[in-house]
């Protein structure tokens, strides 16, 4: 079972989250035992896909290990790059689907596949509306995301039509990260200037409302091991717009 650590001190949390614009890093977010059985599992992980929007390609191909599943397409991952001209985003990095396991095509499941109802439990969704002040969180979604050397994420803002989603967040599971090896998330001020920046600490939480601007730096040819996460988005059941939204409490 996957759990929140109990060293957290949730009112200390919830006032750092509002002083800090509505963003936060929290280490040591999950009890011990939890964040090594999660990161067990992604890192033997085999049933990973790439995706890919970048350079004008579009593409999500199954993997074998760390190469196409389907050989006679392995030039497609090879070939695609970042059009660094372009103001889209776009994105090269590797996925995947996390489900109970009566829904997965194999016939078992482990830790990351345990997250998503964690993070649907009365026990996280009370934690994150308590941090951020904001009870319309009613949901959360997830997939596991890996980031391997040349993988990134360039800016975006999260906004979707019709997800409501109310904020962003990342779980960490990259083990003594250094900051040279890439794969930060960075936040962009009005100006276009980086005026914040997390390195993906293992056990850690990143949080941050949406819409903010960020992006994951790209991971170094020279990175020895494999950024992993679980990522996505706590989202409320009624609609999100300038209309509905009154904005979290303040500490």
């Amino acid at each position: 079972m996957i759990r929140l650590s109990t060293d957290l001190d949730v009112a200390a949390l919830a006032h750092a989250f509002a002083a800090g614009g509505q963003r936060l890093h929290i280490p040591g977010v999950l009890s011990p035992d939890s964040a090594e059985a999660v990161a067990a599992a992604l890192e033997a992980e085999t049933r990973w896909k790439t995706t890919v929007a970048a350079g004008g390609a579009f593409l999500e191909l199954p993997l074998n290990g760390r190469v196409a599943e389907d050989p006679a397409k392995q030039a497609w991952l090879d070939e695609a790059a970042v059009d660094g001209s372009s103001p889209l985003t776009q994105y090269i990095f590797d996925t995947r689907r996390l489900s109970a396991a009566a829904d997965l095509d194999e016939t078992r499941g482990d830790a990351a596949d345990a997250v998503p109802a964690f993070l649907n439990s009365p026990e996280f969704l009370g934690f994150a509306r308590a941090v951020t002040g904001d009870d319309r969180i009613d949901l959360a979604d997830a997939q596991a995301s890996r980031y391997r050397p040349g993988h990134v994420l360039t800016a975006h803002n999260d906004v979707s039509a019709g997800k409501n989603r109310l904020y962003g967040y990342v779980l960490n599971f990259s083990r003594e990260w250094r900051a040279d090896w890439g794969g930060n998330l960075v936040f962009y001020g009005d100006d276009g200037h980086i005026e914040h920046g997390w390195v993906p600490a293992f056990n850690a939480l990143n949080l941050f409302v949406v819409p903010t601007r960020h992006a994951v730096t790209q991971v170094a040819s020279f990175a020895p091991r494999d950024r992993l996460s679980i990522v996505g988005w706590l989202r409320s059941h009624t609609p999100v717009g300038p209309q509905s939204r009154t904005g979290p409490r303040t500490y």
